[in-house]
């Protein structure tokens, strides 16, 4: 991408080859998973990716619960399950001298279910999941074009104006976006381009992708294993990667070290088969090296993920190390929190005042993360990493528990805990929506259905008062708002009664969800003037209300907010 013409400019107004609201700039996960998310909210955009197709390289394998509900809330869930792997569903996670060798013990024996969601985590490699996401945007409207660049791109108060080319003809068109998503991974032209730095332990050291074929029915010996950590004198901290489905071979990340002079080509023969073999632990297996690819072990966070209309998504904006496997869960955690905020802005029904809470909520989320993920690191694959790093967090409040705080969110102001046990939720604004069990017409389902595509209000049993005043509130500000009683007699029954306890509220409290899943708001009882409490709390969640300090008491303490 082409850097002299990439800086601020004043307000143009040049004819334009084509317009959007929004431009994409790379085509891999974290993009596709921003294109697919826009286009479901109803939102054009513009995905350019230089490259000419899906890379082969697994890269990303493990999707946790919380990524496969945003992939189920968009409708790409089923195609997923329909690509996994079904040798490594329920499958472990082994450390060991190598995969037919010594076992030094099991990290996990399965970790895609839990009481946490009603979605199975998945064990499929990134190369798979990208092309379902693929389908799914360009049918629901994305304008996807690989084997097309970014030239150039220049702001001003109301946009982009961006250069792109076609890679084949080398013809180029002049596009005019409101916003830019930056999601061009961990060597970002844009951001650098916009002058934002990175803060974090740096580069950790460099491994290989090998891609390699093999029958390894012996090494597995029955066992279903889809990540095998290998440590021998010939390999030392290498990781097989097993989960790859049926004829795509497997993978092993391998160190790497350009600056003692190695170059990826050396494993393409005698030196990637020696390596391959020494992490299965037959040493005349048959083995054939498909690809090489070089990455970097990196841990850092970006200064802030946005520039006025240009937003950082994904490696573009944070890198941790594999350790934990939370890459690329958070890059597309990054794309849901960032994609419904665009479409109410875009489409005049939030401030654009919203979209500053991208940085706000995702950075403080995005550097905890990067943190546990480099104390893993330092303490399991790499002794020599750095002698500092965070104290531990457990891990499922790293990937499920994250909480945020922002202008749009009325929390209580001494609140700054920015995780919380998502064994035992609280419900306060800022946490995941809870999981419960429901049931309607005799058939069950969760409280994660309910949510997605707009605010929803949830009421327990004698909550009518809030029914009544949030229809009329709702229309008044033009906000499409689902509401949803929570009871025997309601829109659903509470099967295990657990509702009340854990949302935190009273049979005549009020929780407000925002259409990411996040609780924005709740009153634990009944306000005194709960239309004026409730209008509050929703134009505060848009963006639409500067609170004040008398402002937030109000909508934060009506009925016992916190």
């Amino acid at each position: 991408m082409g850097n002299e013409h990439m800086n601020d400019t004043q307000t143009r107004e040049p004819r334009y080859d084509e317009t959007t609201p929004v431009l994409i700039v790379g085509g891999s996960l974290v993009g596709l998973s921003m294109s697919l998310f826009l286009s479901w909210h109803g939102v054009p955009s513009l995905l350019v990716e230089r490259h000419d197709g899906i890379s082969p390289h697994p890269r990303a394998f493990n999707f946790n619960m919380r990524t496969m509900e945003l992939f189920r809330s968009v409708g790409a869930e089923e195609a997923i399950r329909r690509e996994e792997p079904p040798a490594y569903r329920k499958s472990s996670v082994l450390q060991a001298e190598s995969l037919a060798g010594k076992e030094f013990g099991w990290i996990t024996q399965d970790a895609t279910e839990s009481d946490l969601s009603p979605v199975q985590g998945s064990i499929t490699g990134q190369d798979i999941i990208e092309p379902i996401l693929q389908a799914h945007a360009a049918k629901l409207g994305g304008d996807l074009r690989f084997h097309t660049e970014l030239v150039s791109f220049e702001r001003d108060m109301d946009g982009v104006n961006a250069v792109i080319r076609d890679c084949v003809t080398g013809s180029e068109r002049t596009v005019r976006a409101r916003y830019l998503v930056a999601a061009d991974g961990n060597r970002s032209v844009i951001r650098q381009q916009l002058g934002i730095g990175v803060q974090g332990p740096g580069v950790q050291g460099h491994q290989l992708t090998i891609l390699f074929s093999a029958d390894l029915r012996q090494a597995f010996r029955g066992r279903r294993i889809a990540i095998c950590f290998v440590n021998n004198p010939t390999i030392r901290g290498g990781t097989l990667i097993l989960a790859r489905g049926e004829g795509r071979g497997y993978g092993l990340y391998a160190t790497y070290y350009p600056e003692r002079g190695d170059r990826e080509e050396e494993f393409l023969g005698a030196r990637g088969v020696e390596l391959v073999r020494a992490a299965i632990g037959i040493p005349d297996l048959p083995v054939q090296i498909v690809n090489v690819t070089p990455w970097e072990v990196a841990a850092w966070v970006a200064e802030r993920f946005q520039q006025d209309n240009v937003f950082l998504c994904g490696d573009a904006a944070h890198v941790t190390p594999p350790t934990g496997a939370f890459g690329a869960n958070t890059g597309v955690a990054d794309a849901y929190n960032l994609a419904w905020k665009l479409a109410l802005v875009i489409k005049g029904i939030a401030h654009p005042e919203l979209l500053l809470t991208y940085t706000e909520e995702r950075q403080p989320v995005a550097r905890l993360t990067v943190e546990q993920a480099f104390a893993m690191f330092a303490r399991f694959a790499s002794p020599h990493a750095g002698q500092q790093s965070a104290p531990p967090v457990d891990y499922d409040a790293v990937a499920f528990g994250y909480r945020y705080h922002s202008s749009a969110l009325p929390c209580d102001p001494n609140d700054h805990e920015y995780y919380e046990n998502p064994h035992c939720p609280t419900g306060r604004p800022g946490t995941h929506a809870p999981h419960i069990i429901l049931q309607r017409n005799g058939g069950a389902l969760s409280t994660l259905d309910l949510f997605g595509k707009h605010f929803v209000l949830l009421t327990a049993s004698e909550g009518e008062a809030w029914r009544e005043v949030a229809r009329s509130v709702a229309e008044r500000m033009g906000l499409p708002l689902d509401i949803y009683r929570i009871g025997r007699q309601g829109d659903f029954i509470d099967i295990d009664g657990r509702f009340l306890d854990t949302y935190g509220v009273s049979p005549d409290g009020a929780v407000l969800v925002r259409p990411d899943g996040f609780v924005g708001w709740r009153c634990k009882t009944a306000a005194l003037d709960t239309e004026q409490v409730l209008e509050q709390a929703l134009a505060c969640l848009l963006g639409r209300l500067s609170v004040s300090e008398e402002q937030r008491r109000l909508i934060t303490s009506a009925g016992g907010v916190g």
